[in-house]
């Protein structure tokens, strides 16, 4: 049975990248839930473990074993990026308010542009740079200099969005070298799996039901979310989707709103929508479209990468088919 069309649906793209944030908010929203002395490195040792065991049939099942030497290292950059920015993600909502801690989180499509030039040494549209001013405006706002700017929260915040953009520019160029998305993201369990072990043992607490429960919730919201946007790639380029990245802003604030009773300042709603504005500003400047409707839509280059991805997966699945076949 199909679950997603064979061709690349955009819309079908955006629903299913909107769904993934609904999840990392959610996730969010329990580790929020958490006693704040709970141990940070427990919580993410689990959420690795679950998602890796969910993921793992999809891995086998499509005998993905085999990775290029020359990608190891991008594949240990994300993950170990990757696990440190969840790490002061969560850390950072123990310690400040729920919405402000994720609209620093958010902030890396703004890092990224920077830390793009320091790996490649590629050039950054000018018109980016007012982008990015523009959304340390905004987090200028969240941060309240008059009374948070000393607060080791806003820090790790800031650090979560750093070490975020980070693992998307390792993701971007595992994706330009064609490498399997599903792939990637088992590598991503696993080694974060094995990285968290230790300090989950070191600092172990162990959990009361309700932490159990907690726990095994964020495992699979996760695994669910990584999922959402594995499918959402195949039918959007990642600097399409990205944007929609801000919806977790939205979804969070509610949250944050009718659980934790916890609606967002005045200033936070500015800096958030600056911050979103200059997101958005940032991928238009990029595409340089000539007409308001490609703005919507994909670019040749976009298109050709696309094809190439479903090509690759079909070619994996029809040899697979073959083989199976013609077992004696």
């Amino acid at each position: 049975m199909k679950i997603a069309p064979a061709e690349p649906n955009l819309t079908y793209g955006i629903i299913v990248t909107l769904g993934a944030y609904l999840c990392f908010s959610i996730v969010a929203a329990i580790v929020r839930s958490f006693n704040p002395s709970f141990p940070t490195m427990e919580i993410l040792f689990f959420q690795s473990l679950i998602s890796l065991i969910i993921v793992m049939p999809i891995f086998i099942k499509r005998k993905l074993y085999k990775v290029q030497k020359k990608l190891i290292p991008l594949h240990l950059v994300r993950s170990v990026s990757g696990v440190a920015s969840f790490f002061c993600y969560f850390f950072a909502i123990k310690k400040m308010n729920l919405i402000d801690a994720s609209v620093l989180t958010y902030t890396a499509p703004f890092y990224t542009p920077l830390i793009w030039l320091l790996w490649t040494k590629e050039k950054i549209e000018k018109g980016v740079w007012w982008t990015i001013i523009l959304g340390f405006i905004g987090i200028a706002l969240i941060l309240k200099p008059s009374n948070h700017l000393l607060k080791i929260g806003s820090f790790i915040g800031i650090s979560a969005g750093v070490l975020a953009s980070v693992a998307l520019v390792s993701i971007k160029l595992l994706n330009q070298k064609m490498e399997c998305l599903t792939r990637t993201l088992f590598f991503y369990f696993l080694l974060s799996t094995l990285l968290t072990l230790p300090f989950a043992i070191l600092y172990w607490q162990t959990p009361n039901k309700i932490e159990i429960l907690f726990l095994v919730s964020i495992g699979l919201v996760m695994a669910l979310a990584q999922l959402f946007l594995t499918t959402a790639y195949k039918h959007g380029t990642a600097a399409f989707l990205s944007p929609i990245s801000y919806s977790a802003i939205i979804f969070t604030a509610f949250l944050s709103w009718i659980i934790f009773k916890q609606p967002p300042g005045y200033l936070t709603v500015i800096g958030a929508i600056l911050i979103i504005i200059g997101g958005s500003i940032s991928y238009i400047i990029k595409i340089k479209p000539t007409k308001l409707i490609q703005i919507f839509e994909h670019s040749e280059e976009e298109k050709i990468h696309l094809w190439q991805t479903i090509r690759i997966n079909h070619h994996h699945i029809e040899i697979h088919k073959h083989k199976k076949n013609n077992k004696p």
